[in-house]
């Protein structure tokens, strides 16, 4: 019986010709398009011609290139826009082979002889996990479009008429719906909290408690978006600083103390390691406050259950490095671009995880440049992020 489902394009490969054109027929006649290859070399040739293959069945044991080097050279580096999961079959097998399986990173393995109705679920999970990798990406790349897009128009208002920012008349409508957001809703409470008290009635201590727990919140939320905004319009100046030669490890124990609650409440942990006998003369305030911007950033990004590390070194170069790595779902070089733009998360919907002006990589590199260092970012998709920043070990070598 044939199936009415989406057709699944299908590679078999095979040294065998009388097998080969056995599964070719018997998936044909389960309304697979299926593509046959003789050799790893001709199967490499048909993938490439054909991107609609979302699955590879190939047998072990073939002359030449093997099929584990074969799954091998189909799965390094393959784009997730061009999804393809491999299963392997043998009438061989033993442990050894199937782990090498599992390293190569297969879908699956199968050992001859083989059920049939085996083979066809086996050959449908495959395709439908490539298919969901590829339509993952797709949407991936089109909401980067889309980014990239509103950025553009974004940059190009900013700096219109030589503004640094465009709050009047012209404001972008990305920023003025951060502002409203940011601005508005911790005014809630702090508004509802006069009509509440005027109406004279008591209320339970411990709804009385929670509210003012609120209030507390709202309040400090809208000191830290003024701060944040008071500092990206006039940043501080170095020629303000008070410098001394401080460890780097009470830097670090500064910053967990800063974002400590933020990480209890995501359920994420905070590691400290790699600091001791790594010194740095520095503004230690004005570098704890940058860097705990960092650290805040690579809390929201990690899962519950999760953990940062916070680091310092002492380099080769004569500079030291205060770095923060998460295990979150990291971002591609676009995305790191566009989240060090003020104003920008990458998340922009009104249902984000987090709230936030979208300046705390903005405000993070500003600071560090003003220390005399810088702020890098490496990360990858699926690889989490590391951000670092940089310093002069000595304030002469940052004059120098």
């Amino acid at each position: 019986m044939t199936e009415p489902a989406e057709s699944i394009h299908i590679l078999v490969v095979d040294d065998e010709a009388s097998l080969l054109e056995e599964l070719a027929a018997f998936l044909a006649w389960h309304s697979m398009s299926v593509t046959s290859a003789g050799s790893s070399d001709e199967a490499l040739a048909l993938l490439a011609d054909n991107p609609a293959i979302t699955v590879v069945l190939t047998d072990i044991r073939m002359a030449g290139l093997d099929g584990l080097g074969l799954a091998a050279r189909i799965l390094a580096d393959r784009r997730e826009a061009d999804a393809v999961e491999v299963v392997l079959m043998t009438g061989h097998g033993n442990i050894d082979t199937a782990m090498q399986a599992v390293r190569a990173g297969v879908f699956d393995f199968l050992r001859k002889p083989m059920r049939l109705d085996d083979l066809l679920a086996v050959v449908r999970r495959a395709h439908a996990k490539a298919a969901a990798r590829r339509a993952a990406e797709g949407q991936r790349l089109a909401e980067l479009a889309r980014l990239r897009a509103d950025y553009a128009a974004l940059q190009e208002r900013l700096t219109k008429g030589g503004q640094a920012l465009g709050l009047a008349g012209d404001t972008p409508p990305e920023l003025a719906h951060i502002l409203s957001h940011e601005l508005r809703t911790p005014l809630v409470p702090l508004l509802a909290l006069p009509d509440m008290l005027e109406t004279g009635e008591a209320l339970p201590a411990g709804v009385l408690s929670a509210y003012l727990t609120d209030v507390r919140q709202a309040g400090a939320r809208l000191v830290e978006v003024a701060n944040d905004l008071v500092e990206f319009l006039a940043p501080p100046q170095a020629a303000s600083f008070t410098w001394r030669v401080v460890p780097a490890v009470g830097v670090l124990e500064g910053v967990r103390r800063r974002v400590q609650a933020q990480a209890d409440a995501a359920h994420v942990a905070i590691e400290i390691d790699g600091a001791e006998g790594v010194d740095v003369e520095t503004a230690a305030s004005h570098l704890i406050g940058a860097f705990a911007r960092l650290a805040a950033n690579a809390i929201i990004a990690t899962p519950a259950g999760g953990r940062i590390r916070l680091a310092a070194e002492a380099l080769p170069d004569g500079m030291t490095a205060f770095s923060v790595h998460d295990d979150g779902p990291g971002m591609s070089a676009e995305e790191i671009a566009l989240a060090r733009m003020p104003f920008r998360q990458l998340d922009m919907s009104r249902s984000r995880r987090s709230g936030g002006m979208g300046l705390g990589l903005t405000l993070a590199d500003l600071m560090a440049r003003s220390l005399g260092g810088r702020l890098e970012i490496t990360s990858a998709p699926g690889a989490g992020t590391n951000a670092r920043i940089l310093l002069p070990r000595r304030r002469a070598m940052a004059a120098a």
